[in-house]
């Protein structure tokens, strides 16, 4: 199935490649860093552990695992179009009850610009609404079915590494950090900081950490002199993405990527 998030750096048209890593059989699928979890919803694992630094994102996929029909009920509530979008975003999500919380925020995500998400410096959502979004309406059978998924997904809201604690031989991980490229300006699709070059080195000793436990992993990054020398332990090919953060579809380009991962070293 397809994710019910819109995220900046999804790697939805990557499906049909990563896809391939995945055994298919009963292992535990693991992400840290899993924004959309476009992946995961794809594979329909039946054991997962999904975590994020977004405590809003974390939050919706555990109000819609929990109790989606209340989620529903409560974005049924909400007026659609550009007021009802600033009205709604103007609220403070600590104000309002989890399923209210995670209503917000799929809204938003629903009706924003590019979906993006991006915040102030006092942490306050602050993308536009965009107006191509208007007509399109939340599938209300997409959450109904993304419920059922996360039923046996282990939800948390920390860093990476911790998500990584869960980890355990013979699990599949899935990373996809947010890139930090010195060379060149990347969008940051958190906050200024969410992710840097010391949280770079940190990936890298886990990298080496997982491989070492028997730990398969598969991870994606911008093709670049860190990632190059990120990966270089292991086998590594240049994969193709659209990015989609310009304003408009013909400033967007195809930029290059790069794919690691240890699954042929260890045998599967």
């Amino acid at each position: 199935m397809r994710s019910f998030i819109r995220w900046a750096g999804s790697k939805q048209q990557l499906l049909s490649r990563l896809r391939l890593y995945w055994p298919g059989d009963s292992r535990r699928y693991i992400e840290p860093f899993c924004g959309s979890a476009c992946l995961f919803f794809d594979l329909e694992p039946q054991d997962a552990v999904l975590g994020d630094l977004n405590e809003e994102l974390i939050g919706a996929l555990r109000a819609v695992q929990r109790d989606v029909d209340l989620v529903l009920e409560c974005l049924g509530r909400l007026r659609r179009g550009k007021a009802g979008y600033y009205e709604l975003r103007s609220r403070d999500p600590g104000e309002l009850t989890d399923p209210e919380r995670a209503a917000r925020f799929i809204y938003l995500n629903h009706y924003c610009f590019n979906g993006l998400y991006r915040t102030d410096a006092r942490g306050r959502f602050n993308v536009p609404f965009g107006r191509s979004r208007t007509a399109k309406r939340i599938d209300s059978d997409l959450l109904t079915r993304a419920s059922a998924v996360l039923h046996n997904a282990v939800l948390v809201d920390s860093d990476f590494e911790e998500t990584l604690h869960w980890a355990r031989p013979g699990d599949l991980v899935y990373l996809d950090p947010p890139y930090a490229v010195q060379a060149r300006r990347i969008f940051s699709e958190y906050w200024p900081g969410s992710f840097g070059s010391e949280d770079l080195i940190r990936l890298g000793n886990c990298l080496d950490d997982m491989d070492k436990r028997g730990i398969l992993f598969v991870v994606t990054y911008a093709d670049s002199r860190e990632a190059r020398q990120l990966f270089a332990p292991w086998p590594s090919c240049r994969v193709m993405a659209r990015r989609n953060i310009a304003g408009f579809a013909g400033a967007r380009r195809v930029a290059s990527e790069l794919l690691a991962t240890n699954i042929s070293r260890k045998g599967s």
